[in-house]
């Protein structure tokens, strides 16, 4: 497992008297309907990449690949590799899923951030904190809840007075990436070792 990663350049390990591995943080960011809506995914993850991130886009049937790939590498860190996961729409439904499937194999997410998404849902674990920006008003966006016993912080930010905002640009509102930026920041420090980020409001 450890061998592949290193194949595709994601963990690197050195040479000591104790061989360690490291994998840099990861930040998955997941489209929503057929692949082609949610571009906001793709703007917001050029904005990392720029940022120094390891940030790719995926395609929101893709979750369960993406849950198991971060409990392989965490497993592969002894716990210390940190993973964010953010979402539009369907994408954003599947935030939650790859939440409570990390949970459910003893991991647990950085952060998660979802993007107005589209059915209720319960979320059991596997994030330190989720954030759902969602519009109550739109017909689309729904609160994400917790179950009991959930140990994370869980915020519902209604953006229903944010009247330029729809189902279909919320995930592009410059505003709200730099929000996402900041707290991926707080959550997993700056790419280029200058330590945590300025906190977001």
């Amino acid at each position: 497992m450890a061998r592949d990663a290193m194949a595709r350049g994601d963990v690197y390990s050195t040479a000591s008297a104790r061989r360690t591995t490291a994998i840099p943080p990861r930040i998955y960011l997941i489209r929503g309907l057929a692949n082609v809506f949610s571009q906001g995914m793709d703007d917001l993850g050029a904005k990392l990449r720029a940022r120094g991130y390891n940030a790719t886009v995926h395609e929101h049937g893709a979750w369960s690949t993406i849950a198991a790939e971060i409990v392989a590498n965490q497993r592969a860190t002894g716990g210390r590799h940190q993973a964010v996961v953010i979402g539009h729409s369907l994408g954003a439904n599947a935030v939650t899923d790859i939440a409570n499937a990390v949970a459910q194999q003893g991991g647990t997410l950085a952060l998660a951030v979802a993007f107005d998404p589209t059915v209720r849902q319960s979320l059991a674990g596997g994030a330190r904190r989720y954030v759902n920006l969602f519009q109550s008003n739109n017909g689309w966006g729904t609160q994400v809840f917790a179950v009991p016993g959930y140990r994370g912080r869980l915020e519902n930010i209604d953006l229903r007075q944010e009247a330029n905002l729809t189902h279909f640009n919320i995930d592009k509102d410059a505003g709200l990436h730099n929000r996402v930026i900041g707290w991926i920041g707080q959550a997993v420090g700056s790419p280029r070792g200058n330590g945590r980020q300025a906190a977001a409001r």
